[in-house]
């Protein structure tokens, strides 16, 4: 007898006997037609159209039709698996489960390259002409319980319905034959024959020969039989952990870590490539017209994805997920076949982003798989994985000492890179969570209470500003020329999110908030130099400097040790009003101005600009410089470097030959000269230098302690 296909088996398990019943109907039917056909024989007709046809299968077809909408109206409907079953499933909408998965691997059919693929057309032909499909159907049980008693067993387990059609046929044979007795000892001896082939309760033992064996096959024959039982060793392997099993239809059971180990990775060395080779990948997509086999194929492929997703979600060594996440990387163009996998291992792939237990190596190759996925993917996978890396990000983004702020910058850094894909994602998603910052700061500034300020006042609300503010000053500012769409789409939400930003600093202005107030600063100066928008910046940072600590309050003298700026959005109790927290404001708020003065080096107008600051600067230097005499010696540094600034710019302006008015050559003034190479600009990035080696130290002193 031919092969079978899976499909064809599960019509005849769930679906032959409705099916039989209604063929009987239509051979009555059949019958009653003919004989009125040879009653009008006997008549002498002239009518040369009334002739004799054969059945053409049309009321077959149409009886299944309506099998089918019956079948799809009621609850219990598993037409629609049938006919999808071996479809090209290009969108994975209706993907099957493990235990599907598990019964296509137990399909132990000769199913190698070397097979002819015009034998199943030719089996299901013959299956369709066949006058009676209950005996077939008996004949193909029975051979299946001698040719594989492990899937018989499966489908006993699974599916034990499908089975009283063989104990019904053996009724009817029981009374026409009157032989009973032969039937009852067939039986047994298949019962017997599936208790023998059963080595343990929870499924055959794998040995390291077994594996060299199918390893073997597979790269010399290219065995499907060899890759479906490597890939039922591997979902044992996979769900050793689970409850379920024993009951899950595990055909093999893995006992050891020696063994364990080997079953990963010969399969995860040996799998890939064996996919490649059957449904080989062509520029970075799977070509599935090259593939003869496609529709064997992807029950294998989505069989390895469960146990590889599987592993993922059970690992907890950071050395072992990522190299589960780099052979992960490889199956991406299989994984972007099957929506409902590509869903699950992005869900995956976010919660090791955001896993506290996850290193930078983890995080990185995080980011470059679904940088892939959301190539090869469908426009709601970019959506889903847009969203769902800022979401994470803005979770775990609260910083509870200086360590985690290596960690929040890793993964904002992650996120600012998958956002420079798909510009029109980019911008509705930018769009759409920008809007909902403006819309908290705007219900904050008119309820003005300490709910609503809390709501403003915290580092997921402070480090969501910093994520947009990164965003647009790489894509619209650092690289832009690069991505010119993605510039040109993303550059008109400069504007509101300085508006944001300038809100949220002024919001509640009091000493005890000058950290938050300096990250705001920095955001600000962070945007405005490069994207080259000018943003006033300089009046706020002077606003601090003119502030009651610093004029008219004498400081608190202490012995606290210096406050860390970076990890704070407002003063601990203990350090307000104190010269410990105040010189640090101090030491950062010079660092701005450098940085602020730096920004607007390079711009014709720099020597008048720059007036107003200067003047209020050196008035401030000289009211409270005794009070500050170490920061009075910093801020005469800082004075003399933008008195040298503004004298090269004037040089340089002194030798242009186009008016005020034409603002192009204006725009294009010491256009070669970068703003770190002017006096002011070499001081702001010494400094910098400072703050970060500070840092740097105050970090190593945390993770040592």
């Amino acid at each position: 007898m031919g092969k079978v296909k899976k499909a064809t088996r599960k019509f005849n398990q769930k679906h032959l006997k409705g099916e039989l019943e209604r063929r009987n109907k239509n051979k009555k039917a059949q019958q009653l037609a003919k004989k009125r056909e040879l009653k009008k024989k006997r008549k002498p007709s002239n009518d040369p159209t009334e002739e004799d046809e054969g059945f053409t299968g049309i009321e077959e077809v149409d009886d299944l039709a309506e099998f089918a909408e019956s079948s799809l109206k009621g609850a219990d409907s598993d037409i629609s698996k049938f006919v999808e079953s071996d479809s090209e499933e290009a969108d994975g909408s209706n993907d099957s489960t493990d235990s599907e998965n598990i019964s296509a691997l137990l399909d132990d059919d000769d199913d190698d390259e070397n097979s002819d693929p015009s034998e199943d057309e030719q089996d299901e032909a013959d299956l369709d002409n066949d006058n009676d499909e209950e005996e077939t159907f008996k004949k193909e049980l029975e051979a299946m319980k001698e040719k594989d008693p492990e899937f018989f067993e499966f489908m006993k387990k699974n599916d034990p319905n499908s089975l009283k059609i063989l104990e019904q046929n053996s009724e009817d044979n029981k009374s026409e034959s009157g032989d009973s007795e032969a039937e009852d000892q067939d039986v047994e001896m298949i019962d017997t024959n599936v208790a023998e082939t059963k080595e343990s309760p929870v499924g055959m033992l794998v040995t390291i020969k077994m594996l060299d064996g199918w390893e073997k096959e597979i790269k010399r024959d290219h065995s499907i039989k060899a890759l479906k039982k490597l890939l039922l060793a591997f979902y044992s392997a996979s769900h050793m952990e689970s409850e379920n099993t024993g009951s899950s239809g595990a055909v093999y059971h893995i006992e050891g870590m020696r063994i364990f180990n080997k079953t990963i990775s010969t399969t995860i060395r040996v799998v890939p490539a064996a996919f490649n080779h059957l449904a080989p990948i062509v520029n970075g997509k799977l070509d599935k017209k090259a593939s003869k086999k496609w529709t064997v194929m992807q029950a294998l492929i989505k069989s390895y994805l469960a146990s590889l997703l599987e592993l993922l979600r059970q690992m907890s060594d950071a050395a072992m997920i990522q190299y589960l996440i780099k052979e992960s990387e490889r199956m991406i163009p299989y994984i972007a076949c099957f929506v409902r996998y590509t869903r699950d291992f992005v869900k995956e792939f976010l919660r090791l982003f955001g896993s506290p237990s996850a290193d930078d190596g983890v995080r990185i190759l995080v980011l470059l798989s679904l940088q892939q996925l959301v190539l090869l993917a469908p426009s709601e996978i970019t959506d889903m994985a847009l969203k769902g890396i800022y979401l994470t990000y803005v979770r775990h983004s609260n910083v509870k000492n200086i360590a985690s702020l290596t960690t929040i910058q890793l993964m904002r850094n992650c996120g600012v890179e998958l956002y420079g894909g798909d510009a029109k994602a980019s911008y509705q998603h930018a769009f759409v969570y920008i809007r909902q910052l403006a819309i908290h700061l705007r219900n904050s500034m008119q309820l003005r209470n300490k709910e609503s300020f809390r709501a403003i006042y915290n580092w997921q609300f402070i480090n969501s500003l910093n994520f947009w503010t990164e965003v647009l000053a790489t894509y619209c500012g650092d690289r832009a020329e690069e991505q010119p769409e993605l510039c040109a789409t993303l550059e008109s939400l400069v504007y509101p999110l300085t508006q944001i930003i300038l809100g949220v600093a002024r919001l509640v202005p009091t000493a005890k908030y000058f950290p938050l107030r300096i990250h705001c600063l920095s955001q600000l100066l962070r945007l405005s130099s490069a994207t080259g928008v000018y943003i006033p910046v300089l009046p706020m940072i002077i606003e601090v400097l003119e502030s009651p600590e610093f004029l008219s309050r004498r400081p608190i003298k202490s012995t606290l040790k210096p406050l860390m700026l970076d990890s704070h959005l407002k003063a601990p109790r203990e350090y307000e009003h104190t010269r410990v927290y105040l010189e640090v404001v101090l030491e950062s708020i010079f660092g701005l101005l450098a940085d602020a003065f730096a920004s607007q080096s390079v711009r014709i107008a720099f020597p008048e600009w720059c007036v107003p600051a200067v003047l209020q600067l050196r008035r401030w230097r000289k009211r409270v410089g005794k009070s500050w005499t170490r920061f009075s010696k910093q801020l005469q540094g800082l004075l003399e470097k933008i008195d040298q600034t503004s004298y090269l710019v004037q040089q340089k302006r002194n030798k242009v030959e186009f008016a005020p008015s034409n603002l192009a050559g204006a725009n294009k003034f010491m256009q070669e000269t970068s703003p770190e190479e002017t006096p002011i600009g070499i001081y702001a990035v010494s400094l910098r230098k400072i703050r970060a080696q500070q840092r740097a130290t105050l970090v190593e002193a945390e993770v040592e302690g």
